[in-house]
């Protein structure tokens, strides 16, 4: 159970899988530390800042208190008038009362209990009783001064019995000063990372593109593109290595069609010779057997060519109505006595199924697909659908499927099922990787399924350009 714990933590601290995740969740933490430190230290110096603050208040009323205190009735209303017609910036400005009474205030809270504890330390330890000090905060709803701050009245007991109360605007706040200045940074720190983002995902897409470059390649190397050679200069020295690398390949097997085509076309004059000395072998029956080898031979080379030929086309992009170019390869398979049906679906379908292809090139890929069909499952049927904005073409037959496992590899050259399908059968195993190559020269995908109810169904997944 421990174990299965740490496991559990790991995968929910686990770091994301690519490089832009990595480097995004690494810069969020060091901006989130940043802050916090930055964020610790503001506060402690607030925190000073307003304890000083607060010292130096408490100390400024004990010098009224002692300035008052040594003054006559007299002196003292004087002293207030002439405070209130000072000419100090309104924000600055105290107000100075003098009170016969004591005023009756309950609301005190701690920051206020503070600041008392202050100014009674600020008499002094000399003194054998301190005054009474009372005092409260209370917004500024009366309008005691132009500025709208949280208003502090402190009140002090005079040695007559008086109270002199001094109202100040109470604008030390530790917390409401340290959220308004952070504030501000924190919207800098997420404009920041939020332009660090696009500025990592530029330089991170070269990257992606690379990788799917790669990806392509790997899987139709004949029809892959050069990769840009832009970005950064790590991306274009991989860019270069793989163009270069790409070139190597790519020349590798242009060089192997040309030299399967060549061995294919140089054959064909010594086994026309055979096939006319054949014409005088006796018995019969060993002619008849010569003439089937030579037939296979000849089938073998003809493929060849066809592979080596099969994604090179000069045949250029058409406008092509699907339904009826299906129709019409059903009827040419049925006039030859095939059992090649179209859909229901297809047949009750209203309106035309209109996309951009090569129809020699899909012909032939179909031809492949029908004809394989045909062979091992007694005939075929052609169904047309619409899957995620991509046009589906369905090629189905009854017969003995292929194991899951061999689904992919069916597609490789000269790769063949002996058990299903036997050379006695005609088939050498170029058939469907002539119809993937026929496919790919259409910009599209093929993919084999077994049936649920038994037999086998090819996929062709065309792109549909409006």
């Amino acid at each position: 159970m421990i174990q299965n714990s740490l496991q559990a933590k790991r995968r929910f601290f686990r770091l994301p899988d690519s490089l832009f995740g990595q480097l995004l969740c690494i810069l969020l933490l060091g901006i989130v530390i940043l802050q916090a430190a930055n964020f610790a230290v503001v506060c402690n110096i607030q925190r000073l800042y307003i304890r000083q603050a607060e010292k130096s208040r408490a100390e400024h009323l004990a010098v009224y208190w002692f300035l008052f205190n040594s003054m006559t009735v007299g002196q003292r209303n004087a002293a207030i008038n002439r405070m209130s017609d000072s000419h100090r910036p309104e924000k600055l400005r105290e107000m100075v009362e003098l009170l016969p009474d004591r005023p009756d205030w309950k609301d005190e809270t701690d920051d206020v209990e503070r600041l008392l504890q202050m100014v009674k330390d600020s008499f002094g330890n000399g003194m054998k009783e301190p005054p009474l000090v009372i005092a409260r905060t209370h917004e500024n709803g009366a309008g005691i001064f132009p500025v709208h701050l949280p208003v502090l009245e402190t009140a002090v007991q005079l040695s007559d019995g008086t109270w002199l109360k001094i109202t100040q605007p109470f604008n030390v706040d530790d917390r409401y000063v340290v959220w308004s200045q952070r504030l501000f940074v924190l919207i800098e720190a997420v404009v920041m990372l939020f332009l660090t983002a696009m500025l990592l995902l530029r330089v991170t897409k070269p990257i992606r593109r690379l990788s799917g470059a790669a990806e392509s390649f790997g899987k139709h190397p004949e029809l892959s593109e050069p990769f840009p050679e832009k970005g950064v200069k790590e991306i274009r020295d991989a860019a270069q290595s793989f163009n270069h690398m790409r070139e190597r390949i790519c020349g590798n097997l242009a060089e192997r069609d040309r030299m399967i085509a060549a061995m294919a076309h140089d054959l064909r004059t010594p086994l026309t010779k055979l096939q006319l000395r054949l014409d005088r072998v006796e018995p019969e029956t060993l002619r008849r057997k010569l003439q089937e080898t030579v037939s296979d031979i000849r089938a073998i080379i003809s493929q060849g060519l066809e592979l080596a030929k099969s994604l090179n086309t000069e045949e250029t992009m058409t406008r092509l109505d699907m339904k009826a170019f299906l129709q019409s390869m059903a009827d040419d398979y049925a006039d030859m006595g095939h059992n090649v049906i179209m859909a229901d679906s297809c047949q009750t379908a209203a309106g035309s199924v209109i996309i951009d292809a090569r129809p020699l090139c899909l012909k032939r890929c179909l031809e492949n697909l029908i004809s394989n069909a045909c062979k091992y499952g007694g005939g075929a049927e052609i169904a047309l659908s619409e899957e995620n904005g991509h046009i589906v073409v369905s090629v189905s037959d009854n017969g003995p499927g292929i194991p899951e496992e061999m689904l992919e590899r069916v597609f490789e050259p000269y790769f063949r099922l002996e058990s299903s399908r036997n050379r006695s059968s005609g088939g050498i195993g170029l058939g469907l990787a002539i119809a993937r190559n026929m496919a790919l020269l259409n910009n599209a995908e093929i993919a084999l399924r077994n049936r649920p109810g038994g037999g086998l169904m090819a996929r062709i997944i065309l792109p549909r350009q409006s």
